[in-house]
């Protein structure tokens, strides 16, 4: 009963928040609701270290370590957002009391449709369905794009139609790799599902080669897709850039992360019988880290800049998992952990910064916050550095298990230019802190008038940066899920 329960509670309180209409009760009715949630996905991970994997629903739910580690992040990071959301919420627009006041009216809908796509979220990671993990994944791509089209202009809508379009597309390639893999895996199956996850398995060796390779790289371009892979990857920028803040946060944070439990849940059962695909998705996740690597470094606005950060990032999940085998698994199921954080917490300090200053988002015309958002500026710094892979964050501890499961495989040229491209990381990283929060202020910033963003709001940034120095300082803590996960 415990998955239905946490895949449960988001839907109830979706259709709740719809119809709350008082502002501060819906607000916290979703911060309690997300609390509420958090606690039975950290209930329900540890049922899985203690007892093993958990099955309902007659098997097309199953809850593994890597679904349970999953779930966990999705709801830290939803819980998150809820904080976060009760001072951002509709935003700052200056100077547009009359679009202030629209977007205010338009907040149930973001806070419902949020609730609503944290379940469709925690189904990708649950389900034991091969076709239904596509269309769960489908599902959180329309539950988000209302989101990312909230503010309703020209860029956002601009962004809304590029992120449904080349995700539909996408993903419809990972149909075509769900159907094929059913069809080659039926015959052997008899009177069992050949749609369950775990009956697949346990034929994969049966699939002839040309159809498992052939459905393995059509999953990979949709899930890929879906993940923000290069070259798969033009509708980032746009989304994250136009989102709001929080927004973005769940799409660096989680979102770009659950299509890779598809790419792991395939690689798992096909890579060790085909080692060519851990080739190809070894040099994947070069040529991403390469470009978005050099993308992001020639941004001048905050959030495209950490959106073609991210690019890069999911590189190195990429990699990892190319490495095949025990330790590149945990490698990639660490490394989504620490970006998950690390990239929620970057974004809300981009929203802050976008909050504090009334709508500037041009790194050029910032400067001087510092010493008027202090809590913004030490997480900042401190996400930017856990980005770099610098100790004691948690993208140090990451960076180093890709590191060593590229060693341990022998690939020498892609761990050379992973590293190298992680002192690119830190030289943009910390090129954007000393821009925007040590260099002098320009003088139209009118930086004097500029204070601190809401106690909520420097609370989930607080919240974020915690963990990542947590996770950091004591991974060994989450060695029980990752151990499971790199097994499942």
């Amino acid at each position: 009963m415990l998955p239905i329960a946490v895949l449960a509670l988001p839907l109830l309180t979706a259709l709740a928040l719809w119809v709350t209409r008082p502002a501060p009760v819906r607000t916290w009715l979703w911060v309690g609701s997300s609390a509420v949630s958090l606690a039975l996905a950290a209930l329900q991970a540890g049922r899985v270290v203690s007892l093993g994997p958990m099955p309902a629903l007659g098997g097309e739910l199953l809850v593994d370590g890597l679904a349970a580690v999953m779930a966990l992040l999705i709801s830290f990071l939803a819980f998150a957002c809820s904080v976060y959301s009760a001072s951002y919420m509709p935003g700052v627009h200056p100077r547009e009391a009359e679009r202030q006041a629209r977007l205010a009216q338009r907040t149930p809908m973001f806070q419902a449709l949020f609730s609503l796509l944290q379940a469709t979220l925690l189904w990708v990671v649950m389900t034991n369905n091969i076709v239904l993990l596509w269309v769960a994944l489908e599902a959180t791509t329309l539950a988000s794009a209302l989101l990312v089209t909230f503010y309703w202009d020209g860029r956002a809508l601009e962004a809304g139609y590029k992120y449904l379009l080349l995700l539909t597309v996408g993903i419809t390639a990972a149909f075509f790799g769900c159907v094929l893999l059913y069809s080659a895996a039926a015959p052997h199956l008899g009177s069992s599902s050949a749609l369950l996850i775990s009956n697949l398995r346990g034929v994969a060796c049966r699939i002839p080669s040309q159809i498992a390779v052939l459905a393995t790289v059509l999953l990979l371009i949709g899930f890929g897709t879906k993940a923000g892979l290069a070259p798969f990857h033009p509708w980032v920028a746009d989304a994250y850039a136009e989102s709001p803040a929080v927004m973005s946060a769940f799409l660096g944070g989680v979102i770009s992360k659950v299509p890779f439990v598809g790419i792991i849940r395939v690689w798992q059962m096909l890579g060790p019988l085909h080692p060519e695909l851990n080739t190809v998705l070894l040099w994947l996740g070069v040529f991403t880290i390469v470009v978005g690597g050099m993308l992001a470094l020639a941004q001048d606005e905050l959030k495209r800049m950490h959106a073609y950060s991210s690019v890069a990032q999911y590189g190195y999940v990429a990699i990892a998992l190319g490495t095949g085998g025990y330790l590149g698994y945990y490698a990639a199921v660490l490394f989504m952990i620490s970006h998950g954080l690390t990239k929620g917490l970057l974004f809300f300090t981009a929203g802050s910064v976008v909050y504090a200053t009334g709508g500037v988002r041009s790194m050029t015309q910032l400067g001087g916050l510092g010493r008027r958002l202090p809590v913004t500026a030490a997480c900042s710094l401190a996400g930017a550095l856990s980005l770099a892979g610098v100790p004691p964050f948690s993208g140090f501890v990451a960076k180093v298990g890709v590191i060593l499961a590229a060693a341990s495989v022998g690939a020498w040229v892609p761990l050379g230019i992973a590293v190298a491209m992680s002192l690119v990381t830190l030289a943009y990283m910390i090129g954007m802190s000393q821009q925007v929060f040590r260099r002098p202020a320009p003088a139209a910033l009118q930086v004097e008038q500029i204070t601190e963003v809401p106690l909520t709001m420097r609370a989930a940034m607080l919240m974020l940066a915690a963990a990542m120095l947590l996770v950091g300082l004591a991974p060994q803590l989450l060695d029980p899920l990752l151990n499971l996960a790199a097994r499942s």
